[in-house]
């Protein structure tokens, strides 16, 4: 069953360990360096039972015929696909596009690997049936999730088996019941706010048997002893005068956290992937799962594209210089990119295959192409609204000097031709948290590197493209040359004298 975000909230308060500032948080839905976060995904599970999106949002579970989130879904067609692709679009317009991990993105992930759970069946471990029965839980239960990836970064030119400092995660020791593990990884995005933790694979473990203790996935609840999540310090200012100075961080912090396991034990039910590297390095393309999480992520950044342009567009007609040609320019630059990161999203769609699974996956290259161009189209983007703003971004006040002592001055001093000055200041401070702000920062690292190294998916963009069709295609020119300098000879061809 969907839940409400009453549930979601109540379901937060379990015991975590979660620290922030050099001290450990209480109750992440009341503390005020965490609770916006809290309450925005709480928003979202709302919406599920709100007449409006809820038709849109869930569908009839195929186990129990109760109404669960349809991002759960396990797309069987095209029509599937962009049926889960408008709840996407549902939760990000919601968001701005600004909330990078809301639910909807594990629950995706999740489905897509449950539905080739025979993969995680070696000759050593039959695993399957533990990912199919997870994904059921989380999807019945309606539970929030993150998930972690990423080894620490200690000394970037050894593999993780060779690093001098031992403190990547790792299993540590078995049982009959299960294994324990022990270190860290990072990045937690959400997970202050989640139920579960997925542990997943490094994008690669190095073949070598000395790196098969590192080669592990499995889930574990946020709050099962142990488990220790340190949060980086929050981007909501805690002296702000009034909510609507820092109106997005205050709402879409989401929170990012390094995941310290401190000897864990892990029963083998929960186990996903243990001490197999070759599993580790085939699961994301065996499973489709990069395409599924992809699909979720760009439907968002479109809607991060769409509010970024259309806040440009909105500054410029605030003060009337959408009137010159480059100011023109600038702006349809932007609308030319949301236009061409839809019709990518489009693409993906219609060009999409069945899977050996029985499901259906939309086509990764447009995907994956419309994300290596998102961060930097988005890096400009932020500056068009700096250079739009200018001068206006840091020359605006707190609102509150509103209902301060100088609310008149205010009210007479920072009006425009068009606009009033509460609006403008209103306008203003969306801007300076959009462009500025540290939560500005954060939202551009984050689109950076939230799916790996640019560089490196780049360089492997071009060695997984099928491109033997495009070596053929130019054979088969060159071929066609040959045959025709054969039919025509090696004579030179005369002028015609005019």
């Amino acid at each position: 069953m969907v839940r409400t975000g009453k549930q979601y909230l109540d379901s937060l308060r379990d015991g975590r360990e979660v620290y922030i500032d050099g001290e450990r948080v209480r109750d992440v839905t009341r503390d005020p360096r965490l609770a916006g976060a809290a309450q925005t995904v709480a928003e979202l599970y709302d919406m599920q039972h709100d007449d409006r999106f809820a038709a849109d949002l869930t569908y009839k579970s195929p186990k129990t015929g109760n109404p669960v989130a349809l991002s759960f879904m396990e797309p069987k067609s095209r029509e599937d696909l962009e049926r889960r692709g408008r709840a996407f679009g549902i939760v990000a317009e919601k968001c701005s596009g600004l909330f990078g991990r809301t639910p909807d993105f594990m629950n995706a992930g999740l489905a897509a690997i449950a539905s080739a759970s025979e993969i995680f069946d070696t000759k050593d471990r039959a695993f399957g049936k533990n990912v199919r029965r997870h994904y059921e839980d989380m999807r019945e239960q309606d539970l929030t999730m993150t998930h972690i990836q990423v080894n620490p970064q200690v000394d970037r030119t050894k593999t993780v088996a060779q690093q001098s400092t031992d403190i990547a995660l790792k299993a540590v020791g078995e049982t009959d019941a299960g294994f324990y593990v022990n270190g860290m990884r990072l990045v937690g995005t959400l997970a202050q706010f989640s139920n579960e933790i997925l542990v997943m694979p490094s994008v690669v473990v190095t073949n070598d048997e000395s790196a098969a203790d590192y080669a592990l996935a499995f889930a574990v609840p946020v709050a099962t002893p142990g488990v220790k999540i340190i949060s980086r310090p929050t981007l909501i200012p805690q002296n702000a005068g009034h909510f609507l100075d820092h109106p997005l961080s205050s709402r879409f912090d989401e929170g990012d956290a390094t995941i310290v396991f401190d000897k864990v034990f892990i029963p083998w039910e929960n186990a996903f992937i243990y001490r197999d590297i070759d599993q580790c390095n085939q699961l994301y393309k065996q499973s489709f799962l990069t395409e599924h999480y992809t699909h979720q992520t760009q439907t968002r950044a479109l809607a991060k594209a769409e509010f970024m342009a259309s806040l440009a567009i909105y500054i410029a007609k605030s003060t009337k210089i959408d009137a010159f040609p480059n100011v023109q320019t600038q702006l349809a630059e932007l609308l030319m990119f949301v236009e061409g990161h839809k019709a990518m999203l489009a693409q993906a769609i219609a060009t999409g295959k069945e899977t050996p699974f029985g499901t259906f996956a939309p086509n990764r290259w447009p995907l994956h192409t419309s994300q290596l161009y998102f961060y930097e189209r988005y890096d400009q983007m932020i500056n068009t609204v700096r250079a739009l703003a200018a001068g206006g971004l840091v020359a605006a006040p707190s609102y509150a000097e509103f209902d301060g002592e100088i609310g008149e001055i205010v009210e007479r001093y920072f009006a425009t031709s068009s606009m009033d000055s509460e609006k403008r200041i209103r306008m203003l401070r969306l801007a300076w948290d959009a462009s500025v702000s540290g939560f500005a920062g954060r939202q551009s690292l984050y689109e950076r590197f939230y799916q790996g190294d640019p560089v490196r998916r780049v360089m492997a963009y071009y060695k997984d493209y099928p491109i033997a069709g495009m070596i053929h295609r130019i054979d088969r020119i060159l071929d066609d040359l040959s045959d025709r300098a054969g039919k025509t000879g090696n004579q030179k061809t005369e002028r015609v004298a005019s």
